[in-house]
């Protein structure tokens, strides 16, 4: 056992001894970037080289992967906040700061490019995507609210200022008869690697109570009437049923909304308008017409 094993350590020793050319992907890491910019994802992040030299010196770069290191302040300066690194001929400065002491035969490229973008910041509304079903004679007036109704978002600023708003994860609910209130999560799936969120989570509310169903007789108004013509319809009134909370029922009434047939919109070949709510109170759920539509007749019309 103890000749084999020595002869094993041997053969290794003389394996490691002898040189070997191979290829190589380093990862390209910049440092000191300064204050209110940020790394643009086009910047070279990685270069390949062709390495030679003994097993031992080599070992390093088979385990692991190994990061060259720029400092901000060595590269030059160009437009648009971008900044160039020279590799010179020799890989002199590419060698100390890989701390190889092989030969570099050849790199992928003599110049690395670092792009930058200035940060930004700004605040966007939060939209729940929801799901909720309440139980029998239960609903809310104001449905569910979050806190915050904004978060701030950071990064660059051609991709910030595309990004109008942010949805939360979907908060599904079933036979929901309280109130209720949990924490969730800003849906950041979609944004890029170079945006971040804060926060990350918000609350979602809802205020639950008792409904009950009301309803109320509202006057139909006609719109676009033509010139020098008269129209009836039939009927001019039509029910308008809703659902609202016990503790809102007796703060309705018919003023409260606004039913009207736009004669611009009637079809030649038909005697009917349709109908249309264009006014109800916020705080009502599941609002219908009973009718859709009202006969019509032109009574008088002059040439």
């Amino acid at each position: 056992m103890f000749f084999l094993l020595f002869t094993s350590l041997l053969w290794l020793f003389i394996q490691f001894s002898k040189n070997y050319t191979k290829e190589v992907e380093v990862a390209v890491e910049y440092m000191d970037i300064p204050e209110g910019m940020i790394f643009n994802e086009e910047s070279d992040q990685t270069l390949r080289m062709v390495l030679n030299g003994n097993g031992f010196r080599l070992l390093g770069h088979n385990w692991r992967r190994s990061v060259l290191k720029f400092n901000i302040e060595d590269g030059i300066v160009s437009g648009n906040d971008a900044y160039y690194f020279h590799i010179d001929n020799t890989f002199s400065t590419v060698k100390n700061k890989l701390d190889f002491k092989g030969r570099i035969l050849s790199v992928q490229k003599d110049t690395l490019m670092l792009k930058l973008d200035r940060n930004q910041e700004k605040k966007i509304p939060v939209r729940i995507t929801d799901n909720i079903l309440y139980a029998g004679g239960y609903g809310s007036d104001k449905g569910v609210l979050v806190s915050p109704d904004s978060v701030t978002i950071s990064g660059p600023s051609y991709l910030v200022d595309t990004i109008q708003y942010i949805s939360t994860e979907k908060l599904s609910l079933e036979g929901l008869n309280s109130d209720y209130s949990e924490e969730i999560n800003i849906d950041d799936n979609g944004l890029p690697s170079n945006t971040s969120i804060f926060p990350k989570q918000v609350t979602a509310n809802i205020l639950v109570s008792k409904f009950t169903e009301g309803s109320h007789k509202i006057p139909i108004t006609i719109q676009n009437t033509p010139e020098k013509a008269e129209i009836k319809i039939f009927p001019k009134e039509v029910t308008v049923v809703y659902r609202v909370g016990l503790d809102m029922y007796n703060d309705i009434s018919h003023r409260d909304f606004v039913v009207i047939a736009d004669y611009a919109k009637a079809s030649e070949e038909s005697s009917y308008l349709t109908l249309e709510l264009v006014r109800k109170p916020e705080f009502v759920r599941d609002v219908r017409l009973q009718e859709k539509q009202v006969q019509f007749v032109i009574l008088k019309q002059e040439q």
